[in-house]
């Protein structure tokens, strides 16, 4: 299938989900949505069996069709009158995708806007940093990409994903989540649990970013299976806080935004400060495993260039990569 094809196809079955939303509780019928789709009532039906399948509760009679009351759709043309620039959208939302970030990274570059966002209810192709899966439950998390196109060096980038991590976790606190914290470079705690977590992913040749893509899962209602992950996998919902997918979505796009913005205007001391309030590493005792082998100091923040600062022996390390495989009280 096309990619206009297939935008077309999300469109109307986005339409669907919005008219029903709109109606809650209330059952529409299947000639109402196809006048106001300008199709088939067959094709409403075939829309709706494949929102059905992808998770979405709606209940399907003779006499037409009902959303759940309880369910928490994402509906774009609800969200994108609420997102401020530059992370503006537009946005597109699927019941099921592959991977956020792989097409976000097609439309990247085939040219799309930044602060375009890409989501979806349900990947069946998810994954976090060093191709780790990510498992998760239709509609119980908060996925998405956001493509992004930063003025900056390919080295300068490697402060992309603190930014995002930043503006996440302000995005989480204004939705009621308390005391998120980062653990370097791309995971978002809360209550001694992982709660969320980044991947970054860019395209650049030795001088210039051409784009990036930051993919983000945010654990809402249930917790997901993580294999392999250093932290206690959480939920908002595990620490009494479970706003709306949509509202959440927006409160994080706007708060990554502000974060974004600064950084590109300002340059990057003030996301080393802010990093450092959030630090959940700092003067904690970290083992980070490399290729040539673990290194173990104490927390110390990050650099301008948003590498991992540990110290060893008296002598500060910066860290560009790594995995964090042991934390302990410094």
């Amino acid at each position: 299938m096309a990619r206009q094809e297939r935008d077309d196809v999300a469109e109307r079955r986005e339409r669907i989900l919005a008219a029903l939303a709109a109606r809650p509780g209330e059952r529409v019928s299947g000639g109402a949505l196809a006048r106001e789709l300008g199709c088939s009532r067959a094709a409403v039906h075939r829309h709706v069996d494949a929102l059905r399948s992808a998770g979405m509760p709606i209940d399907a009679t003779r006499a037409g069709y009902v959303l759940d009351p309880a369910a928490d759709p994402v509906v774009p043309s609800a969200v994108m009158p609420l997102l401020s620039s530059p992370l503006g959208g537009p946005v597109t939302w699927t019941p099921e995708i592959g991977s956020t970030n792989d097409e976000a990274a097609a439309r990247a570059r085939a040219g799309a806007p930044e602060g375009t966002v890409i989501g979806s209810d349900h990947q069946t192709a998810g994954r976090g940093r060093r191709g780790r899966a990510w498992v998760d439950s239709p509609g119980e998390a908060l996925m998405f990409t956001v493509i992004l196109r930063p003025r900056v060096s390919p080295v300068g980038a490697g402060m992309l994903p603190i930014v995002v991590a930043l503006g996440l976790a302000d995005g989480l606190e204004a939705c009621g989540v308390r005391g998120a914290g980062i653990a370097w470079p791309n995971d978002v705690l809360a209550g001694g649990t992982k709660v969320a977590g980044i991947l970054c992913e860019m395209s650049a040749d030795q001088e210039r970013v051409g784009w990036a893509v930051a993919g983000m899962g945010i654990n809402v209602g249930s917790v997901p299976e993580v294999p392999g992950s250093r932290w206690t996998p959480g939920s908002l919902a595990g620490l009494g806080a479970r706003p709306r997918r949509g509202d959440l979505l927006v409160a994080v796009l706007g708060a990554i935004g502000r974060r974004y913005e600064a950084w590109l205007e300002h340059g990057p001391d003030a996301v080393v400060a802010a990093f450092g309030r959030r630090d959940h590493l700092a003067g904690r005792r970290v083992t980070v495993g490399t290729p040539a082998g673990d290194v173990t100091g104490t927390g110390g923040g990050i650099d301008p260039l948003g590498r991992l600062v540990i110290g060893v022996d008296g002598e500060e390390i910066a860290m560009s990569s790594g995995e964090v495989t042991g934390v302990e009280r410094g």
